[in-house]
């Protein structure tokens, strides 16, 4: 009975696999993309049950074989890698095609339908409204911004001494805040002393608190 069970489940994973990737308009799109070969019903997947550093190198052995644009199955999930900067330039630039992917999902609880993540009439609003605090002379003065919170990330790595770094988190994080706050709030949290950890750390939490009410929601 189980045998037969397995059999029948076996059979209908392998006819959706045929219809999500060949049948459907989607699939048959996306496999006109360029990419490695994968299983029926896992694609690509078991490739990336690999060490993280092996990811990385799997992923950009993978993009320059097929550069400049390579596609990924994951069970009945596809994923396109794009490096080209004008591939780029035309899908970013787009006012169409501007519905997020499912991982902005887990962004909801916490931010809504902000800009970020929402989409349609409700992001072509929002946007007009935000359009000229992004004018080109403003990020020509970001710019400058986040090469000076490089060159301090940089510092920072150099003053840890001769050991090998194997936690980069508390770095970048701490200048990502850093550079966030410059920019989006003009205000530096450099030479601000024990206030600038307490800041840092309460940021810490809510992120910890948001991923802890996904979690359990």
């Amino acid at each position: 009975m189980i045998t037969i069970i397995l059999l029948l489940l076996t059979l209908i994973l392998l006819i959706s696999n045929y219809y999500v990737h060949y049948h459907g308009r989607k699939g048959r799109l996306i496999n006109l993309i360029p990419g490695p070969s994968g299983y029926p019903i896992v694609g690509n997947a078991f490739q990336y049950l690999i060490s993280r550093e092996e990811q990385w190198k799997f992923l950009i052995a993978l993009t320059d074989e097929f550069y400049p644009i390579v596609k990924f199955w994951g069970f009945f999930f596809p994923l396109v890698s794009i490096r080209h900067p004008n591939d780029l330039e035309t899908i970013l630039s787009s006012t169409k095609h501007i519905e997020k992917g499912l991982i902005y999902d887990v962004l909801h609880p916490w931010f809504g339908t902000g800009l970020l993540t929402s989409k349609g009439a409700k992001w072509h609003s929002r946007r007009k409204i935000l359009t000229p605090t992004f004018h080109f002379n403003i990020l020509q003065h970001f710019i400058q911004i986040l090469f000076e919170e490089g060159e301090n990330m940089i510092r920072s790595l150099k003053n840890a001494g001769g050991t090998v770094v194997k936690d980069l988190e508390p770095f970048y994080s701490e200048h990502t805040l850093n550079a966030i706050c410059e920019t989006a709030m003009g205000t530096s949290l450099r030479g601000l002393g024990d206030f600038q950890q307490q800041y840092r750390e309460a940021v810490h939490r809510m992120g910890k608190l948001f991923t802890y009410r996904y979690n359990n929601s």
